[in-house]
């Protein structure tokens, strides 16, 4: 008698393969810089302003311009002009949408893709992008360490702390790498002897800043994040001071909707809409984000440039 076996019954009674109810996260980076306080500062919006760019302005105070010794008592002063500058944050529009069909939304699992579940998503998707124009601001800075080709090790760590403190800055200080530049820190941190050392992130710390948070040297908090630009040969990772790095948003407001029959939802500086397309047979879900970064001052950055 022959045995039924379940690859002869896969044509009518069985199947090849069924997929599993549980839908599971493909592996991301979705660390975020601005969970560490501090690292980049907010600007404020440019709603209501006239202008989608704004000129962050500079000005030689704070002692910058230092008085000299008047040699004949009576010398008639001459006014010294106060130096300025200005640099420019444009807001630019960020933007992702989906499309599912009726019918995929119907057939779906309960633990599946839907509307509710894409749109709840597009927040994280604006998190990546936001991480992608702090590194390329980061990319901007002019005063580099490391070497070209070469793995990271503790000297270009230490030499990016020099670069800040002999440019005046005081710090805090924020790191930002790639993994890739994390791990050869840490390989050669196992060589390094004295009372220096590398401190790990606490649970409590990483509930309260980021999966980002790798831990601290020298006081200085090493952010890792899958971001950071390459040019193909090494990753430009960097080192600053607070005020380095700056950005400003737009948000939509009542006047955008005016018409729309899109279900909207605010969530910080992201705008969420979900609208079923009447005669197309799917739902749209789109998400957009108004927002520009920018290196404020040159001499607050220290590119950390090793291999990729």
């Amino acid at each position: 008698m022959a045995t039924m076996t379940h690859i002869n019954l896969e044509t009518d009674l069985r199947l090849a393969l069924v997929l599993d109810e549980a839908l599971r996260i493909t592996l991301t980076d979705m660390a975020d810089i601005r969970s560490l306080p501090g690292a980049v500062l907010n600007m404020g919006t440019v709603n209501n302003s006239g202008s989608d760019t704004h000129q962050i302005r500079f000005a030689s105070l704070g002692g910058s311009d230092v008085m000299v010794a008047d040699a004949t008592e009576i010398a008639q002063v001459v006014g010294t002009n106060v130096t300025d500058t200005s640099v420019p944050i444009a807001v630019v529009r960020q933007t992702l949408g989906r499309e599912i069909s009726d019918l995929a939304i119907m057939t779906g699992f309960s633990d599946d893709l839907d509307p509710q579940r894409l749109a709840a998503d597009l927040p994280l998707s604006y998190a990546r992008r936001f991480q992608d124009l702090i590194a390329a601001a980061i990319a901007t800075g002019t005063t580099t360490v490391g070497t070209s080709g070469a793995d990271m090790v503790v000297d270009d760590f230490y030499d990016a702390t020099f670069g800040l403190e002999l440019a005046d800055n005081n710090g805090p200080y924020y790191c930002m790498l790639h993994g890739r530049q994390t791990a050869d820190f840490r390989e050669s941190l196992r060589s390094e002897g004295g009372a220096v050392q590398f401190l790990a992130p606490t649970g409590d710390m990483l509930r309260l800043k980021d999966q980002g948070l790798q831990g601290s040297f020298l006081g200085v908090p090493i952010f890792k994040s899958a971001r950071i630009t390459t040019d193909g040969t090494d990753r430009l990772g960097g080192m600053w001071s607070a005020g380095a790095l700056a950005y400003k948003t737009a948000q939509r407001d009542a006047r955008s909707f005016i018409g729309s029959s899109a279900i909207a939802v605010q969530q910080g500086e992201v705008t969420v809409e979900i609208q079923h397309v009447v005669g197309g047979g799917k739902v749209n879900v789109f998400a957009d984000a108004y927002v520009g970064v920018a290196l404020l001052e040159q001499p607050r950055m220290v590119q950390i440039i090793t291999d990729a």
